[in-house]
């Protein structure tokens, strides 16, 4: 095929899907990448992060990524690396600490948990105790309390679950960890807790929480895929390398191949926004997430499952699935839960006010002609 030809195909396809500047896509937890992070990714496009005897200077960049989120995190002097997402994070996450406790196999998880965290126990044999909820929608604090036992390698939580954007509550928690792996999987959360007052805390200043995970490609506006896992101190990540005889600097990463496109995205977003940045744009989506809220109160049948602590609404009502179904042939992406019978809103960037207004009128439309 000719190259034009091709362009062509790639450009009919796209325009089949929605664009995030349409402002209709609410139910993803992604956004539009910046500009300046797509430059970015297209200048080391070419580079791949395994080759550090080629490209040594690719670790310059990803260290100075894991500078500044321990900056953020509590500056404790952390370690990572840029993954493939949070599923590849996660999965780091509990390998680490299996060679960390090796004789233990359980591991405690809300029944919220990204299932990222059940291929994790399958692919390392480990076996799940599930964690019920409260009536929030958190982790039960007292079954964990009671679970841990000797048998206890990890116990999982949650900074933002996939259906409800709930917070579970890391800080109690942590303070039952002092000799168990704790895990806080913030592939949402860790982009938008540490940029708001008064917030849950995620960070490594809460002693034993041993890893964390978050995903720039969310709210970090970064091309897909760039995740992110940090461990406490580099003796996690020391026990996750392997050591081939062609490579001059083996890294932990679970992937071998690695773009060093998503690095350079995400360090020259870190660089160009910097928390201020971040928190201009978290408090964005915030104060629409607000807006959002301020008229879904005014709706009657229709409410928040949860009380929102992130940019996240998930709402439920009798004639749920009527009024999803009727928003989606008008045009808005959302998603069915169906453990919590609710729809999510993320309110992205793009999601703006005028977006909030908009859908707020096709949602009072729908749900006026049910009644």
């Amino acid at each position: 095929m000719k190259k034009k030809k091709i362009l062509a195909r790639l450009i009919e396809l796209r325009k089949r899907d929605p664009f995030y500047d349409g402002g209709k896509i609410l139910s993803s937890v992604c956004t539009q990448p910046s500009e300046i992070s797509l430059e970015a990714y297209r200048i080391y496009a070419d580079v791949n992060a395994l080759d550090t005897h080629v490209f040594p200077n690719t670790w310059v960049l990803e260290s100075e990524v894991i500078k500044w989120f321990d900056t953020v995190l509590g500056g404790v002097g952390i370690a990572g690396y840029i993954t493939s997402g949070g599923t590849e994070a996660n999965i780091q996450a509990l390998w680490a600490a299996k060679k960390k406790y090796p004789d233990r196999k359980t591991i405690l998880v809300p029944k919220s948990a990204h299932y990222s965290i059940e291929k994790a126990a399958d692919l390392l044999e480990l076996s799940i105790e599930w964690v019920p909820l409260d009536e929030k929608y958190k982790a039960d604090v007292g079954f964990i309390e009671q679970m841990i036992s000797d048998d206890t390698l990890a116990v999982v939580l949650t900074a933002g679950t996939s259906a409800l954007g709930v917070v579970d509550p890391i800080m109690e928690v942590s303070g039952l960890c002092s000799d168990v792996f704790l895990h806080v999987d913030a592939a949402f959360g860790g982009m938008v807790l540490p940029f708001l007052n008064d917030s849950p805390r995620i960070d490594f200043g809460l002693e034993n929480i041993d890893s964390v995970t978050l995903d720039p490609h969310k709210m970090g506006c970064t091309p897909i895929p760039s995740g992110c896992i940090l461990f406490r101190d580099k003796s996690y990540m020391s026990n996750l390398v392997y050591d081939p005889s062609y490579l001059k600097s083996p890294f932990p990463s679970l992937i071998g191949s690695r773009s060093a496109g998503f690095i350079a995205a995400v360090w020259a977003n870190l660089m160009f926004y910097d928390v201020e940045g971040y928190r201009r744009i978290v408090g964005e989506c915030m104060e629409n997430t607000r807006l959002l809220l301020s008229h879904i109160d005014e709706l009657e049948g229709l409410s928040p499952v949860v009380e929102p602590e992130l940019n996240f609404v998930a709402l439920t009502g009798e004639y749920i699935k009527e009024v999803h179904d009727m928003l989606v042939e008008r045009g808005w992406r959302l998603l069915l839960d169906r453990d919590s019978d609710s729809f999510r809103v993320v309110v992205m960037p793009h999601v703006t006010a005028d977006v909030v207004r908009a859908f707020v009128g096709g949602l009072r439309e729908c749900v006026n002609s049910i009644r």
